[in-house]
């Protein structure tokens, strides 16, 4: 696949089936939950078989979601600028690229996206080294039924990451503005928190996540 293909628009529906010998055993309906949020995913894949694989598993899984797919660093790199994705699946050998190269572009530019590696070939030690370098998780392409629940646990996580953050903002913005003796806007900010932490709390599943308490 020598173009970069993209599809800007939520997946709903399965993916027209692409002939060939190596035709999987996927779900047939579409169970794509319209409740759900819809997620960016970028994907670095020069195998169009593989690529319709992910879409298939990743809509039968109910997972909402749109897609760019690219298979070279330039188009890589410029997707990652012009759509910032939820989360990244990248082949691990590709002509002239690696996933290596691009996990250390990604950690580079956008190091809170979650990034999966999606491989036919990778070593234990491969592996390792990978997750050790920040990626979030590697499928193996002959097991690929954990990827629906990979991204899906992925995108989560980073949503998670992404509340505490906010969380942590406003308590810093409580603290400043008591500091200066803003005091109703402190309070204000403080209330902000509060109902912030009521969210995180009942959304957060991770038995290590921890989210801090307000000052009183």
């Amino acid at each position: 696949m020598s173009d970069e293909h993209q599809r800007d628009e939520p997946v709903t529906s399965e993916p027209q089936a692409t002939a060939g010998p190596r035709q999987p055993d996927l779900p047939a309906e579409d169970h794509a939950d319209p409740d759900r949020p819809v997620a960016h995913i970028l994907i670095l894949e020069d195998d169009a078989w593989d690529v319709e694989l992910a879409q298939r598993l990743l809509t039968g899984a109910g997972l909402s979601f749109s897609f760019a797919v690219v298979d070279t660093q330039a188009a890589f790199a410029e997707q990652l600028t012009a759509r910032r994705p939820d989360v990244i699946v990248s082949d691990f050998s590709l002509p002239g690229f690696s996933g290596a190269e691009a996990l250390r572009i990604a950690q580079a530019q956008c190091p809170e996206i979650p990034f999966i590696v999606w491989s036919g070939v990778l070593g234990d030690e491969a592996a390792v080294d990978l997750i050790k370098h920040g990626a979030t998780d590697y499928i193996l392409k002959d097991r690929p039924a954990r990827l629906p629940s990979a991204v899906d646990r992925a995108l989560t996580e980073a949503r998670h990451r992404a509340r505490l953050a906010q969380i942590e903002g406003q308590l810093g913005q409580a603290q400043r503005l008591a500091g200066l003796g803003h005091l109703h806007a402190a309070g204000q900010a403080v209330s902000r928190t509060r109902e912030l932490l009521d969210t995180a709390r009942r959304d957060v599943t991770a038995p290590d996540v921890t989210v801090p308490d307000p000052p009183p």
